[in-house]
């Protein structure tokens, strides 16, 4: 096979240094505790690429399949804080006191994704190619595929969708979601963000976890959204079913119709109310609105409990088109009744049904307007809702003024809002997902829609996007510092850390020693994960701490800081 590059999968010649198709540079390094550019696995099957992704559950690498001669994604199981890996090995050392819970959390993946890949003919799941087990952890080998991110396919298409073009998008969720729950699998993790397209237009849900992701009080960090996680995601001693998964699902639908999710949950707690800018809410039907407001009530036992309820709620639509299809439905002869009938006769009958057909539709459409009327007023959840910015959009929509759109790249996003709550001329709205940004600090708009400066009508939606920060971010200087506040430096710049432990003659016990294969100034991607080595002392001072322990029965705290350095790997 020729020589490939790791940060795309084609074929590169001998001696090129940096790939002319995407830039990648060939010397590159991958520090622990992923797995090195290049490494093989299952016997050179399959050879690994450029880390994609981590989170606290896995990491989510390039690679090519040696096989069918093919670029895929493969997941390795590296829970945060469980285990690490040496420079000069593959294998995964698990720290020998979390080697209980590591046991119990890689049985759980393994499973969770043998189920998740016996349902691959499902169109909005990723299709599963392979699983199993080497370096002392597991594997999951999947497809890869074209996706496009959902949240720009929103912002081209208005910043909202109707629901004539929302249904044919998420009916096929719900559908899918419901096959995996019966099937014991969850995502509880459904939201813009976790929403991709196909090419052909339809949902791909990513980023499927173990449920201990998804919940706050389990052995792994969890990782939540803002915005479409249900309360019960919040509080270590609720169970999550069927219910947390819809909230997630109609949070997401919540998010396509409005264009933007509804309020986190604490501040949910204090109001219940989901804001719906007014133009929207008068568009929206009323059996979706009822829908949408069951399905995100904050209380998890007055929430519709089952996706068959949902659907069903999603798809009682009134019957107003049928009612205007037969107002508009042109006669049509019955040859075989009329044939003996007078013209003049037929024509009588042709009018006669006709003024008859008017008078019913009428009829039936006053009747339609007082039963909706009614159902309006007496719906169970119509207090739920309250139209955002209702009285400047009314305004608007009268005088149609012609306004200058602000600048507002490089304006914090709090001063942003707090203007936009003084001014009426438009609806701020946030995108879900920020962007990276070499010039605009992170926490300011990096970009806006309209363009500063263009001409619009009184009380269009101002889409704006929040910066991260730049991509590549340069690691401080942590020697000699204690652990707290190295986690708190390296996470102000969102890295994930690990730990590793040696003896030092000249850094105290319990302070950062430094980096494990990087040093002070490095740059490195915004949520690589990076391993620090944190002091055990002088190898003498912790023999004699061995000593006293075995004599006087020192805790056991000590003694676990002082075995760290050879802790046990799980036996697969």
């Amino acid at each position: 096979m020729s020589k490939i590059c790791f940060g795309c999968m084609n074929p590169i010649k001998d001696g090129e240094a940096v790939c002319p198709r995407c830039g990648f540079d060939q010397a590159a390094r991958q520090g622990t505790p992923f797995l090195p550019l290049g490494a093989s696995l299952q016997e050179n099957k399959y050879v690994v690429g450029k880390k994609l992704s981590s989170n606290n559950e896995s990491t989510k690498y390039l690679a090519f399949d040696n096989g069918s001669e093919s670029a895929v994604i493969v997941r390795e199981f590296l829970p945060n804080g469980l285990c690490a890996r040496s420079k000069d090995s593959n294998k995964l050392r698990v720290h020998s006191e979390k080697a209980t819970t590591y046991k119990r959390l890689l049985s759980k993946y393994l499973e969770y994704n043998r189920t998740l890949a016996r349902l691959k003919d499902s169109s909005a799941i990723c299709n599963v190619l392979d699983i199993f087990r080497e370096n002392n952890t597991a594997y999951v080998v999947e497809e890869i595929e074209e996706l496009s991110s959902f949240t720009e396919f929103i912002k081209k298409n208005g910043g909202h969708l109707d629901w004539d073009t929302a249904r044919p998008l998420f009916m096929p969720l719900l559908s899918t979601l419901e096959t995996l729950h019966k099937n014991g699998i969850s995502h509880y993790g459904v939201g813009p963000s976790n929403i991709k397209l196909s090419a052909e237009g339809k949902i791909k849900l990513q980023n499927f976890t173990i449920a201990d992701m998804r919940k706050v009080g389990t052995d792994l960090r969890s990782m939540l959204i803002t915005g479409c996680s249900a309360p019960e995601q919040y509080d270590k001693f609720s169970v999550l079913d069927e219910s947390t998964e819809i909230y997630g699902f109609t949070a997401a639908l919540f998010y396509a119709l409005t264009g933007s999710v509804p309020d986190d949950i604490e501040k949910r707690k204090n109001d219940n109310k989901l804001l719906i800018n007014s133009n929207v809410n008068k568009n929206l039907p009323p059996h979706i609105r009822t829908a949408l407001s069951s399905g995100l009530q904050i209380d998890q036992e007055k929430r519709v409990q089952t996706f068959e309820g949902l659907k069903a709620q999603l798809s009682a639509a009134p019957t107003v088109k049928d009612i205007q299809e037969e107002v508009a439905r042109p006669d049509v002869d019955d040859d075989d009744d009329d044939d003996d009938i007078p013209a003049k006769k037929k024509k009588k009958k042709s009018g006669t049904s006709r003024i008859y057909g008017v008078i019913s539709c009428i009829l039936s459409l006053v009747l339609f307007v007082i039963i909706g009327t009614y159902w309006l007023q007496g719906n169970p959840f119509a207090s739920l809702f309250e139209p955002e910015n209702a009285s400047s959009d009314s305004d608007a929509e009268i005088t149609g003024e012609t306004v200058t759109v602000p600048n507002m790249v490089g304006v914090k996003y709090e001063q942003a809002v707090e203007d936009s709550e003084k001014n009426s001329d438009y609806q701020l709205l946030k995108a879900v997902e920020e962007e990276f940004s070499d010039d605009v600090p992170e926490g300011y708009i990096a970009s806006q829609f309209p363009e500063a400066y263009s001409e619009e009508t009184q009380g269009y939606s101002l889409y704006i996007t929040v910066s991260k920060g730049a991509k590549m971010r340069t690691l401080p200087q942590i020697e000699g510092k204690t652990v707290d506040q190295v986690a708190q430096l390296l996470g102000d710049e969102s890295f994930i850390t690990t730990q590793s432990f040696e003896y030092s003659d000249t850094v105290k016990k319990g302070l950062v020693i430094g980096y494990d294969a990087h040093t002070a100034g490095d740059k490195l991607e915004y949520g690589s994960a990076l391993q620090i080595i944190v002091s055990q002392g002088s190898e003498a001072e912790a023999k004699g701490t061995d000593v006293e322990k075995e004599t006087t029965g020192t805790n056991a705290n000590n003694a676990a800081a002082g075995n760290n350095s050879s802790s046990s790997a799980v036996q697969q």
